[in-house]
Formats: C-alpha cells, sequence, structure tokens
C-alpha cells in the first residue's frame, strides 16, 4: 500500500523519455524515436502518451510582452496501457512536422559575408505527456534543430546582396496572412533585417514571413521606411524558385 502511495505522488511511479533518432529537421520532415517507459515500484495504468510539439512565442500583454509556450501540434504515441513494474517498454513513433514549424538553426539562418549570425528565439521542443491515473503526469522535453528552408535561405542571401543582414528572428502569437493565405498553427515567425551599414537610408528595417504551403512558400515583406508608413508587400516562391532573380524582385519591392 505504501509503494502505491509513494507512486501517485511521484516517488517511486514510473518514468518516461523521449529518444530522438534525430533532433534536427526541416519544417515538413519527419522526426521519429521512440518513448521508453520504466515502471517503477508498483504497476500503474497509464491513460495515454502524446508528443506535443511546442514552441516558445511572444504575446502582446497590455503595452508589454511576455514570451509563452504555444502548442503546434499533437500526436498519440498510444492509448491506454500498463507500466508494469520494474520493466520497460519502448513505444516506437513517426511524426511529421508541420510545414510552418519555426525554424531555429542559427548558422543556417545567417546572412552570407555578414560577421554576426542572427538572435535566434525561436526554440521548438517536443514534450512528452504520459498521463498517469491518479499520479503526477511524467513529463519530458528534448528541443529540436530546425533548419530553414532553401527558399528561406535564398530570400536571406538575396536580401544580404541589396545591403541587409539578418539580424534575429522570433515567434508571436497570432495569425499572419499573405494576401489569401493565413498561418495555420497560432503562431508565426518573423525575420528581421537591418541595413548592414547602419547610417540613416530610407529603409530602417524589413521584416519577412514566410507561410510554407505545398504549392510553394509564400512571403511577406514589411518595410519600416524612415520619415514614411511602413510598405508591405508579398510574393510567392513556386516551384520555380531556383531560376528567379530575387535580388531585382526584392530590390523592386523595397524601392
Amino acid at each position: 500500500m505504501f509503494k502505491k502511495l509513494f507512486a501517485s505522488i511521484g516517488v517511486g511511479g514510473a518514468t518516461v523519455d523521449t529518444v530522438l533518432d534525430k533532433a534536427s529537421a526541416f519544417p515538413g520532415g519527419v522526426i521519429s524515436g521512440h518513448v521508453l517507459i520504466k515502471g517503477g515500484s508498483v504497476d500503474q495504468a497509464i491513460e495515454y502518451v502524446d508528443l506535443v510539439l511546442m514552441t516558445e512565442a511572444e504575446q502582446k500583454m497590455g503595452d508589454g510582452e511576455v514570451r509563452v509556450a504555444q502548442p503546434l501540434a499533437k500526436f498519440r504515441v498510444s492509448g491506454a496501457l500498463t507500466a508494469t513494474a520494474g520493466l520497460e517498454r519502448r513505444l516506437p513513433f513517426s511524426l511529421t512536422l508541420p510545414m510552418e514549424t519555426p525554424v531555429n538553426n542559427a548558422q543556417a539562418l545567417a546572412s552570407p559575408a555578414y560577421p554576426y549570425t542572427p538572435h535566434v528565439k525561436a526554440a521548438v521542443w517536443i514534450h512528452t505527456d504520459l498521463a498517469i491515473a491518479a499520479a503526477i503526469d511524467a513529463k519530458d522535453r528534448d528541443y529540436l534543430d530546425i533548419h530553414p528552408l532553401p527558399q528561406m535561405q535564398r530570400l536571406i542571401a538575396a536580401m544580404g546582396t541589396l545591403g541587409f543582414a539578418h539580424t534575429s528572428t522570433d515567434v508571436e502569437i497570432g495569425t499572419a496572412r499573405v494576401n489569401d493565405i493565413y498561418s495555420s498553427i497560432g503562431c508565426y515567425q518573423e525575420f528581421e533585417f537591418r541595413p548592414m551599414q547602419g547610417g540613416f537610408g530610407r529603409i530602417q528595417e524589413v521584416e519577412i514571413t514566410c507561410i510554407a504551403r505545398p504549392e510553394g512558400v509564400h512571403v511577406l515583406i514589411e518595410a519600416d521606411r524612415r520619415f514614411s508608413r511602413d510598405s508591405y508587400s508579398a510574393l510567392l516562391m513556386d516551384a520555380n524558385w531556383k531560376n528567379i532573380d530575387w535580388e531585382s524582385r526584392l530590390q523592386q519591392l523595397l524601392n
């Protein structure tokens, strides 16, 4: 009886650990691995095992902002089962990341020929939720290294050629829209660019938001102009994107 009592408050109870085959991926890519459940001192009933894809996002609160944990997608690994005392159980999984998953590999997001990597505020992780009846939920967190899509890297390189460095990126709670395309995961990522040479150019900052879809990457470009209103432009990097002169396209939009 005492063993059951201790297990119900997390002492001597089952433990969970998610083991990823590989922690790096691209948006829309596949993450695989297994959930390892180790039985404690007594048998315990498990209601379910879920993997939740999470990110950290900024949410407006009054006159300021706070950072919150934002769920992006949930995957059921197992329904009800028993964690048998003293035994291990492996639950294999393979899940597809949403195409809008925020990217966070700073090196891959850096502007070519610019000496600094951007400040990245876009943590992404797998949260393991193992619900144990009449006990404290067992939880596990595994961070992911999400690389940008090739189209995103092409935009960053083109902006660099035009003299704008990718300086930071973050994730914001809300919905982004590019023409008639809306983001769908409850948040969106912004890539911020500033003039490499500083100074008092006409454009102080450029913010780019990408919404990836099967037909291509929809791009929203916001230019913060000195002594003028911000301007907004949209474009689609479709299947023919490798054959486009993006330096010229972006130059036209930013003029």
